[in-house]
């Protein structure tokens, strides 16, 4: 059988999970198996999570979303691109890169929809609503992904198809504990409470930065590492700043996720909204102890009592609570770490590729 012509989308690699994932996925593709293209739509900004085994073999350099020139150049080069398949991700790669595939005919069109996204404007709902109907299959990362985009876009269940992301662990080497505690400052027999993600709303930061006076008043060797950027920034300084904790909260910027996960005594997933975090996925794999929010998939993998504590989205009082137990119970983390690290060891980056070729040689041979 010939090699499966296969192109994928993406707007830019900046830090996030769904490029993170691409540059995995990418990594482990069978190239005997597939003829692999990969453009983007943006030019790359510093902290760009692509490294030296991403080859791009074509961006765009669009200056907007509605940069005309490039939105031309764009549906020139899939139409002449003679792809079997097109897998797009992210809003604008499945806005503009999934048209030009439905208009050059390609036969297998996956959209991946990497998370639950209840802010989406009208014109987006109308738009994915439209092009679902010559898209193959939307891919989402849980089940409670697919019943929320589902609902919210007025899309059968049966177009869409589940495949969880599993841990993406590198094995890098990294910075010890103690080095990277001196680094920021922080005493090796400190107790530590990790986050990773975005600096957006969805994340919960505020409930997790208002919860920490009350961890303090009775853990006062804890210190809070916020790793990641975004339009919160600022407004999360503000508010450490405000409760006078800015000694033990620390807002990191980019970071590697793994490294700073590696350090942790708790991981801690404040989302108000959100499907499954990869930060998650790779705390478990981890062996962490987790307090996380039941929002999304997360209350089928952070079990409470089990996997970890679940506490409800958005109150910083429980919040506090249950990190004030996970942190004054060495038992308790323990248990919980090792039944989390149990729980994700079925997930692995080659289970999801198994999965991910069988639906697509399926809908080529269809097709």
């Amino acid at each position: 059988m010939r090699k499966i012509k296969i192109l994928f989308a993406i707007p830019r690699f900046s830090v996030g999970g769904a490029e993170k994932f691409l540059v995995h996925h990418l990594k482990f593709l069978d190239t005997a198996r597939y003829d692999v293209s990969l453009i983007t739509y943006f030019d790359e900004k510093h902290g760009s999570c692509a490294d030296e085994s991403t080859r791009i073999d074509r961006c765009f350099q669009a200056s907007s979303t509605w940069d005309f020139g490039a939105i031309r150049r764009l549906f020139r080069y899939v139409r002449e691109g003679n792809f079997d398949v097109v897998v797009t991700h992210l809003f604008t790669a499945n806005l503009l890169v999934r048209t030009a595939a439905v208009l050059a005919r390609v036969p297998v069109i996956l959209s991946y929809e990497h998370n639950i996204y209840p802010n989406k404007r009208y014109w987006q709902i109308l738009m994915d609503k439209l092009l679902s109907r010559w898209t193959t299959r939307i891919v989402v990362d849980s089940d409670a992904a697919k019943y929320f985009t589902s609902k919210q876009e007025w899309i059968p269940q049966s177009k869409f198809q589940t495949i969880i992301i599993p841990p993406l662990l590198d094995g890098r080497l990294r910075r010890t504990r103690d080095s990277l505690l001196v680094s920021l400052g922080i005493s090796s027999d400190a107790l530590i409470a990790v986050t990773v993600s975005r600096l957006v709303v969805d994340k919960g930061h505020r409930y997790l930065v208002a919860a920490t006076p009350m961890v303090l008043a009775k853990h006062p060797d804890t210190y809070f590492l916020i790793g990641g950027w975004g339009p919160l920034q600022d407004e999360l300084e503000a508010q450490v700043e405000q409760f006078g904790v800015g000694d033990r909260v620390k807002i990191l910027g980019r970071v590697d996720g793994q490294e700073f996960t590696s350090i942790a005594d708790i991981y801690v997933d404040p989302s108000v909204s959100t499907d499954l975090p990869i930060g998650i996925m790779e705390a478990m794999r981890e062996g962490k102890a987790i307090v996380a929010t039941t929002v999304g998939e997360i209350p089928n993998f952070i079990q409470n009592e089990k996997t970890g504590l679940t506490v409800p989205p958005g109150d910083p009082h429980a919040l506090a609570l249950a990190i004030d137990r996970m942190l004054s119970d060495e038992m308790l983390r323990t248990r919980c770490g090792t039944a989390a690290k149990k729980k994700v060891e079925e997930y692995s980056l080659e289970n999801y590729m198994r999965t991910f070729d069988e639906l697509v040689y399926g809908l080529v041979q269809k097709n």
